[in-house]
This record gives structure tokens, C-alpha cells and sequence, in this order.
């Protein structure tokens, strides 16, 4: 059989065929083939078996080892995840509450510290009334929030240049760092203390540069300016706070005004290297399955995408202490100024409510007080605020017809953005605000939670426009320089003839002259026929009044080239 199959083995496959078609019985012996037919069902019981047992031991067991490490990933993801999604939703929050900071003061000692502390580049500085301290947030695009308190000008100077200190030393990407060291030991409660030391010593280092060879006085006045703008909340994990409370402030008061030389940093170092060697040496960094990291992955990211869609909100937010005036009586005067003292979406001072109910329409005007007019020529992010607080009172006060939200300096009203119930998607930026929509709002807390939404998102008033967006920024650059000319006391006054004038003309300098003789003079005055002779200029004639002292009326004649001021005279 050995040596036939051998043979076999070497034919042609045509005669393996002939040779495997015979019967077995004309090659072998019937007692040799029992006997073979006996064992071979024996080796195939035996091999069926075998083969089971080899199937069973193959079976994939996920060790010890591989579990922790799987569960050490999940944890170090979801940790960090958490905490960048927390710093998200807090940068996304205040958004719709940060604008420039008033220019008046802040500009002069902004440039100053920048300058003291060599510093090029310059971060933002904002105004937000969500802050409840001053803090650096940001990445690639950093600022500065300042919360709305009064600050003196020695006051402002100390707090930028803490702020900025932590600007120039690039301390948010130090606190990145640092959430990244803590997401790799979540495990470890060490780490954690270490954590929280390292942005102790963060704001020590800063208030010790600060009052570097500053003498007691000194330091007492920083030591006040921080408890003017005490907190009680933790600023986010990726953000500078410049203040504390309770025992955290108590240390840091005693740091500042300890006049000694400090020298903990290398001994801090020290600990710290030695805590990050011990805790890695916790973690097997072996290689994980293709399969394994690609559904945690999708884990991460389906968590992330549910609080992204569903985003948790704690008791007493926003949108429940705004709900509590849900349905107010259009006369209850009293919800009503309540309600309006309650939206943050400006901060300016209501001077007075009037309500007028005795006929419809029902009317409600807001009047605002303001430090001065001239800072609001031209109130693009004031406008969106506005645009908000209206679209708020209408959802909770559902008998007002018409809002009206006036601005009011020392010297009386200047401007008013008056707001109607059924016209108010009409307004630029506010189509998805229809008269059902904002009647519906506050059908309940969930539904109005997500108006509050669409109201937080409404654009500023400059990035409604779309193709008329330059012809307005034109324009806007145009006034500027006509209000540098008849300066911060006057006002520019629309009357009907000037609208007729024959002085406000488009065309070359030729023609214009033809037109007006003012044209011709001022073209004379100002030599622009050498210069603009076939270039096409525009003119206009605008009257001004001295609103602190309601008057005098003054007309002037300006010449424009594009948005360029080449020539003005009084008329």
C-alpha cells in the first residue's frame, strides 16, 4: 500500500484518477481491509476530537493586563475629553456677553503694560459680564476678560499686568499641559495634588513678577485690587483666574505680602519630576488591538456628540431665571422691570420704563443711560444686544405689541431701536424670529431653552449685511472722518433739504463745478482741479448741531474720494 500510494503519487493526474476510481477490495485483502477501515474510523473520531479541543483553546480570552489597559485609556479620554468640552461650552456661553472693552480709559494702559512688559504681540481685551474675575482664555486667538466692575486706572494697570504676564509665558498652553499630565494618571490622587500646586504656583510666579521690587503700600494696594474681584467659582481648567476665595486667597494674600526672596521653584521641579516618574511606571503602555482603540474611539466620540446635542444644564440657569417671568401681564410693572433688569445680553443702566396700555398697540419703552452719545455713532454690537433683549420680552410677554429700547446720555435721547411684534424677522439677521416662533417660545422650559439659544447665535449687526457690506463699511469710514472735523460735542442733524441740495453731487471735479458754485470754490481753495481733474469725487453737504448746548446749526461741504476725506469747508 505504502510503496502503490507512493507511486500513485508520482502519476499523472489521469492515472491517479483510473487508480482511485478501482475497488478498494481488488488491491486489498478483506481481513486487511477491516482492519484498515477500523482504524481509519478510529483516527477520524480521534481527529474530530483533537480538532475541537485545538478550537476551544484557540478561543480569545482578554487578559488582565489588556483589561486595565483598556480601562486606563477609557479613563484618560474621558477625562480630558470632559474638561475640553466643559472649557468649550464656557468659552461658547460668555461669547454672546464679551465686546471691546470702552476704549476711554483701557487703550492707554493696555499700551503701557504691553510696552513695560516688552511684549509684540497683543492678545484681545473684552468686556463680559459673565466674568466673574478678570482671566486669559484662549489658544491661538487669547483675550483678556475684564468683568464690569469700576476700575481705577492704577487698579486696571495692576490687573493687565498679571494677565498679561500670563500671556507673555504662554501659561494656558502650560495648563494644557498640565490637564494632559492629569488625563494620563486620572488613576493617580497624587497627580492631582500635583495639578492643583502647579496652578497655585502659576498665579504666586505671576503676582511675584508683578510686584517685584514693589514695597509694602505696594503690595497692599494689589493685594486689594484682588479682593475687589473676588470669586467663589473656579475659573476653567484651561483659563487663568485672577482671583480666589476662602483659604486658597487667605495663602495667596500672605504670599504677596511676604517680602522675602522665594527659591521653592527648584525643589517644586524636583517633586514634580519625581511624581511623574513614579506614577508612570503604574501604566503598561503595550500595543493595544486595531479593534479595541477604534471602538473606543467611537465611544469618545458618540459621548461627545450627546452632549454636544443635549447639553446639561445646572439648576438656576439663565434660561430658568428668565422663564420665571413667563407670561407677565404687559401693565404689571413691576415683572416687567424686573425681567428687563434681569437680561444680560447689554450692560447698560436702565434709567426708566414707561408702559402704555390704554389703547392698543401695547407699548413698552426701555430707556437706557449712557456715559456719553459719542460713543455710540456707530453701535453694531449694541444694536445685536438690543436685538436680543427684544426678542426675549416678546417670547414672555405675550400682550406687547411694540418695543422700543432708547439710548439717553446726560443731554437726552440721541438714538432708539424701536422693535415690532409681527415685523420682527424682518429685522436683518433675525428671519428665524416669525411671529409664531416667538409666540410659541416660552411654551415651556425646554422650548424656550432653545429659543435662548437662537437668540445667544444672532449675529452681530456688521456681519448681517452681504453685498451692500462694503458700501456701509464705506460710508461708516466716511463719517468717522466727518465727526473727526465737527468733533465729539457736535452731532450730525438729517434734514429735508439737505437731501435736494444741489452740493451733494458724484462726478468730476469739472462737472461738480458746474453745478454749485461752493463746489467751485472749495475746488479752488483746495487746488483739486490739478489733482482730481478727471477722477470722479463725491460731494455732500452735512448740518451739525452742538447737542450739549442744542446748537448752534452748522452746515459743512466735504469732498470724498472713495472713502478718503480730501477736502471741507464750512458753509
Amino acid at each position: 500500500m505504502g510503496n502503490g500510494h507512493l507511486e500513485n503519487s508520482h502519476n499523472p493526474p489521469a492515472a491517479a484518477s483510473d487508480s482511485a476510481s478501482a475497488p478498494v477490495s481488488a488491491v486489498i485483502p478483506d481481513s486487511v481491509s477491516a482492519s484498515v477501515s477500523a482504524s481509519i474510523s478510529d483516527s477520524a473520531t480521534d481527529s474530530v476530537s483533537n480538532s475541537a479541543l485545538a478550537a476551544a483553546d484557540n478561543t480569545p480570552v482578554i487578559t488582565l493586563q489588556e483589561l486595565l489597559l483598556i480601562l486606563w485609556a477609557l479613563g484618560a479620554g474621558s477625562f480630558f475629553l470632559f474638561h475640553l468640552i466643559s472649557y468649550t461650552r464656557f468659552r461658547r456661553k460668555i461669547k454672546p456677553y464679551c465686546r471691546k472693552a470702552d476704549p476711554a480709559v483701557p487703550d492707554s494702559v493696555f499700551e503701557s503694560v504691553l510696552l513695560d512688559l516688552k511684549i509684540k504681540g497683543r492678545p484681545q481685551l473684552l468686556s463680559c459680564s459673565e466674568s466673574a474675575s478678570p482671566m486669559l482664555t484662549g489658544f491661538f486667538k487669547p483675550a483678556i476678560l475684564l468683568p464690569d466692575l469700576e476700575y481705577t486706572r492704577e487698579e486696571l494697570s495692576l490687573v493687565l499686568q498679571h494677565e498679561l504676564t500670563h500671556y507673555k509665558r504662554y501659561d494656558t498652553w502650560y495648563k494644557l499641559l498640565l490637564l494632559a499630565a492629569n488625563s494620563v494618571h486620572w488613576f493617580n490622587p497624587l497627580v492631582y495634588f500635583m495639578v492643583k500646586a502647579a496652578n497655585r504656583d502659576l498665579e504666586y510666579s505671576c503676582d511675584d513678577l508683578v510686584i517685584k521690587n514693589g514695597d509694602l503700600s505696594f503690595r497692599k494696594k494689589y493685594s486689594l485690587t484682588i479682593l475687589k474681584t473676588m470669586q467663589t467659582q473656579q475659573p476653567p481648567a484651561l483659563s487663568t483666574g485672577f482671583s480666589a476665595s476662602g483659604k486658597s486667597a487667605r495663602s495667596r494674600f500672605a504670599n504677596i505680602l511676604d517680602g522675602q526672596n522665594k527659591k521653592r521653584g527648584v525643589w517644586a521641579l524636583i517633586l514634580v519630576l519625581g511624581l511623574a516618574a513614579v506614577s508612570s511606571t503604574l501604566v503598561a503602555c503595550n500595543q493595544v488591538q486595531e479593534s479595541v482603540n477604534s471602538q473606543e474611539s467611537t465611544n469618545i466620540q458618540e459621548s461627545a456628540n450627546s452632549l454636544e446635542s443635549n447639553p446639561v444644564r445646572p439648576p438656576g440657569s439663565y434660561a430658568e431665571n428668565l422663564y420665571q417671568y413667563q407670561g407677565t401681564d404687559v401693565d404689571d410693572k413691576v415683572r416687567v422691570s424686573a425681567l428687563v433688569q434681569a437680561l444680560q445680553f447689554t450692560d447698560l443702566p436702565v434709567q426708566s420704563i414707561e408702559i402704555k396700555t390704554d389703547s392698543e398697540p401695547y407699548r413698552i419703552t426701555v430707556k437706557y443711560q449712557v456715559g456719553s452719545r459719542a460713543d455710540y455713532r456707530f453701535p453694531q454690537d449694541i444694536l445685536t444686544g438690543l436685538s436680543r433683549n427684544a426678542a426675549v420680552l416678546f417670547s414672555l410677554i405675550p400682550e406687547a405689541d411694540h418695543i422700543s429700547l432708547d439710548l439717553y446720555d446726560e443731554y437726552g435721547y440721541f438714538s432708539g431701536s424701536p422693535y415690532s411684534r409681527e415685523d420682527l424677522d424682518t429685522y436683518y439677521g433675525m428671519e428665524y424670529f416669525t411671529a409664531d416662533r416667538v409666540n410659541e417660545a416660552a411654551g415651556s422650559l425646554e422650548s424656550f431653552t432653545n429659543y435662548l439659544d437662537q437668540v445667544a447665535a444672532l449675529k452681530n449687526a456688521e456681519e448681517f449685511y452681504s453685498e451692500d457690506k462694503l458700501i456701509r463699511k464705506q460710508h461708516e469710514e466716511m463719517m468717522k472722518q466727518v465727526y473727526a472735523v465737527i468733533g465729539d460735542d457736535c452731532e450730525l442733524i438729517a434734514t429735508s433739504f439737505i437731501a435736494n441740495n444741489p452740493m451733494n453731487f458724484r462726478g468730476t471735479i469739472t462737472e461738480a463745478m458746474a453745478v454749485s458754485p461752493e463746489i467751485q470754490k472749495l475746488a479752488e481753495q483746495n487746488d483739486l482741479l490739478a489733482q482730481y481733474k478727471d477722477k470722479e469725487i463725491t460731494f455732500s453737504v452735512h448740518t451739525s448741531r452742538n447737542f450739549k448746548i442744542n446748537g448752534p446749526y452748522t452746515n459743512y461741504l466735504f469732498a470724498f474720494d472713495g472713502e478718503k476725506m480730501i477736502a471741507y469747508t464750512q458753509l
